[in-house]
């Protein structure tokens, strides 16, 4: 009988990737933008025409949220993916900004996790954003979808392969062990850190050398005015809960709804198949669906709304989307008012909006994972309050928070890595193509050089030098 030491073997995996991401950083920037262009289609094209098989083998892996629904987002993405990085730089574009010019450069060697849920639109992502900005990169997957990534992983280096990179550019860890993740994520050649995780599975990241991304889903809330159009949220509210099975970056968790507005909003929400469970119900519901800890049992994330209540004895509509449970208070204990993994929404009734903005504001700092909050309504003045004082990453305004959220129908980033927290020097909480990139600034000489200011001649302007360097960068690169 052979033992294996899987600790073992995965730090000294970890280290080979780390030094062959190392070396292959240099011979990168010799590929020109032609030749990156070029694998970019070749790799947009392995996705396209891959991504049933891709989301129905994870969906088999994992059990979790629905593989029709990860493939319509993904050729969603594929469709306005031109349109959309176009509007971000390349590596040694010049970006003009106001006062200053800047260069945008390779960030270094990446290292991405990915979660058991949109497992190959997010691997595709990230793996597209690595080669735009030449980024070596290493993928370490959530072991539940660990065959589906490594497939995906070990396809695109042989498009790689093929195409002349650099051995190392690219590669996944494939013995999983907390010591080898953890030589990855402190390791000093490591410059930026994006993490996807299901809250439960959250890791102690620490490195001072790199930009750390994490990315989760989210305590995300909806408030409902009384006079906003109740048809249009109920619809937008419930499809987009129900989307994946709850399983989507953003998606709604609670929703506030004013105390006039209610009986409309109920009778709405079961006219687009919510199901309104009953006190015993939910209690019932709660004792299945989370262990003592009040964590989901992992073999029950991302089910339907219909597995869910068959599984615990309620019987409800075949064409039920999603499980309401209406709560009168928010509680530290109560897994419902936190972030939750199925198509279950918690919902709350306030007598007008300024008590609706303390319910917010309230399950916001529950779990301190207020990410995205929505807020339907009509009145300037609310909607200005709302985004002016909830401690959210984003506001939407008339749109449902988690196709919102991701970039369906508004005008945010279309990305599948949403984040509480902003990147020092980026303004994004969306994974967009500039998380994979540093800026540099520029320093022109100006009219008023240093020489003047020494209240020497000048002899000589660099200004024209400094224009022929710029324009030598966007002509070679």
């Amino acid at each position: 009988m052979k033992v294996i030491d899987t600790d073992l073997l995965s730090v000294q995996q970890a280290r080979i990737l780390l030094e062959q991401a190392e070396c292959s950083k240099e011979n990168l920037l010799d590929i020109d933008k032609e030749t990156r262009d070029d694998l970019l289609k070749k790799i947009k094209e392995y996705y396209k025409t891959n991504i049933d098989q891709l989301a129905k083998m994870s969906f088999e892996e994992t059990s979790y949220g629905k593989y029709e629904d990860e493939i319509k987002l993904g050729k969603y993405y594929l469709d306005n993916l031109e349109n959309e990085i176009n509007s971000y730089p390349q590596i040694f574009d010049i970006v003009n900004e106001k006062n200053s010019k800047q260069v945008a450069l390779s960030k270094g060697v990446s290292l991405v996790f990915i979660a058991p849920y949109l497992s190959t639109l997010t691997s595709f992502q990230a793996i597209y954003f690595a080669i735009r900005a030449l980024n070596p990169l290493i993928i370490v997957s959530d072991v539940r979808c660990r065959k589906t990534v490594t497939k995906m992983v070990c396809d695109i280096k042989k498009i790689l392969k093929e195409n002349f990179y650099p051995r190392g550019f690219l590669d996944i860890l494939t013995y999983n062990s907390n010591l080898g993740e953890k030589t990855l994520y402190e390791s000093e050649k490591v410059s930026f850190i994006l993490e996807n995780l299901l809250s439960e599975n959250k890791r102690e990241i620490q490195n001072e050398n790199a930009q750390i991304f994490k990315a989760e889903i989210g305590n995300n809330i909806v408030f409902i005015d009384k006079d906003c159009d109740k048809d249009k949220v109920s619809y937008e509210v419930i499809n987009s809960k129900a989307f994946n099975n709850g399983l989507l970056p953003g998606v709604e968790q609670s929703v506030v709804v004013e105390e006039n507005a209610y009986e409309e909003v109920v009778e709405k929400f079961k006219e687009y198949g919510a199901y309104f469970l009953s006190k015993d119900e939910h209690i019932k519901l709660e004792k299945f669906l989370y262990d003592q800890n009040y964590n989901c049992r992992k073999e029950l994330i991302g089910r339907s709304a219909k597995e869910l209540a068959e599984i615990v004895g309620i019987k409800v509509d075949y064409d039920t989307k999603i499980l309401v449970v209406t709560k009168p208070y928010v509680s530290e204990k109560s897994p419902y008012s936190k972030e939750k993994y199925n198509p279950i929404l918690s919902l709350y009734i306030e007598n007008d909006w300024l008590n609706a903005c303390e319910k917010c504001v309230e399950l916001i700092l529950n779990d301190k994972k207020g990410q995205s909050l929505s807020i339907y309504s009509n009145d300037s003045y609310v909607i200005e309050q709302f985004i002016e004082k909830k401690p959210v990453a984003r506001v939407l305004v008339n749109a449902p928070t988690g196709l919102g959220s991701v970039g369906i129908g508004t005008n945010l980033p279309i990305s599948f890595s949403l984040s509480t927290k902003k990147i020092e020097g980026l303004d994004q909480t969306s994974l967009t193509p500039n998380h994979f990139m540093k800026f540099r600034e520029i320093g022109l000489c100006d009219e008023k050089d240093i020489n003047s200011f020494l209240n020497k001649k000048t002899i000589k302007k660099d200004k024209d030098l400094f224009e022929k360097i710029l324009n030598s960068l966007e002509k070679n690169y």
